[in-house]
């Protein structure tokens, strides 16, 4: 059965960021903005733009891409104090450019501030808070879509695309926004870096998938696209360690579908056949993770034998791909 993957990292679920009442000194962002920590409880958070004659959307920017930097350094209540500042600020210039009747604000500010509430949804503990930030977010990432008409860049539709599967993920419904999202992300990337975002949008939705925290059928279209997605890269780039365990991850999430709750599988050749696929298609994986991972899979594929001499051999190639991971550690 799928469990704990090591083929690729876990998404994050809510990290359960707290900033505690206390007094700082000021720091400043990359951008120069100026983080005070004047706030009373942990639900207010102030960041000072600078104001002087640089541009305050990039600004903005900075403060956000800060916010990034701390989470990814575990600096988690500097974090949150960043993305609140982010959320406060983009408040303040979209109500401030509306009472002066300016022209229309930039796309790229409206990806930063749907991003940022995105990233305190994903930061939230409490469920309703959680929702609230995620429609707020999609409400903001959707006007930065509309706003850049047809040169929509993928990281706006890679942003609207976490935010739907999200959402589906917290009504249990299905994902079919979020895949068309997707599908829109994989046609705008750039050929330079195509395989590596492909490859982590692939990995995003396997974890969701394999999260079951969607109905069955939603998960199925998630592995099925991540699935497709590894094939078509493989036709590339044959050697890719990354796609091969991409693609024998998804196989080993559809084999694993097909396991009642009585732990019973639905179809014992097919099962076999999807884990044997996904055997081969790690065959020559010079990763530890593939590695892991085809120890795993070889586990599986001896739990489904009927014969005790074919469940041992299974059982003995899983310990040799287990013991070739480890070394390969050391």
């Amino acid at each position: 059965m799928a469990g704990e993957d090591s083929s690729a990292p876990k998404r994050k679920r809510p990290m359960g960021l707290k900033a505690r009442s206390s007094k700082k000194a000021n720091a400043v962002t990359s951008a120069g903005a100026q983080e005070v920590a004047d706030f009373a409880d942990e639900t207010t958070a102030t960041v000072m733009l600078r104001g002087d004659d640089t541009n305050e959307i990039d600004e903005l920017e900075g403060i956000f891409t800060s916010a990034l930097e701390a989470l990814g350094e575990g600096e988690d209540e500097r974090a949150l104090t960043l993305l609140r500042g982010t959320v406060h600020e983009s408040d303040r210039l979209l109500r401030l450019h509306d009472t002066n009747g300016e022209g229309e604000l930039e796309p790229r500010f409206y990806y930063i501030y749907g991003s940022a509430l995105f990233s305190l949804a994903e930061a939230s503990q409490d469920i309703k808070d959680r929702g609230v930030y995620l429609e707020l977010a999609l409400h903001r990432l959707e006007q930065a879509r509309e706003k850049m008409g047809d040169g929509v860049e993928a990281r706006v539709w890679m942003a609207l695309a976490k935010v739907k599967l999200e959402i589906s993920a917290e009504a249990e419904s299905d994902v079919d926004a979020a895949v068309q999202a997707l599908d829109q992300a994989v046609q705008a990337f750039g050929a330079n870096d195509e395989a590596a975002q492909v490859l982590e949008a692939a990995d995003l939705v396997l974890s969701l998938a394999d999260s079951q925290r969607l109905p069955v059928c939603a998960s199925s279209r998630l592995i099925a696209w991540g699935m497709a997605q590894a094939r078509r890269l493989l036709q590339t780039q044959p050697d890719s360690d990354e796609c091969q365990c991409i693609l024998a991850r998804a196989l080993w999430l559809q084999a694993s579908a097909m396991i009642n709750d009585d732990d019973e599988i639905s179809d014992t050749l097919v099962f076999a056949k999807l884990l044997t696929e996904a055997v081969e298609v790690l065959e020559k994986t010079e990763s530890s993770d593939g590695l892991v991972l085809r120890g795993e899979i070889e586990i599986n594929l001896g739990n489904a034998q009927d014969e005790e001499l074919d469940m041992e051999q299974w059982y003995t190639k899983a310990v040799a791909s287990f013991r070739r991971a480890q070394e390969m550690g050391e």
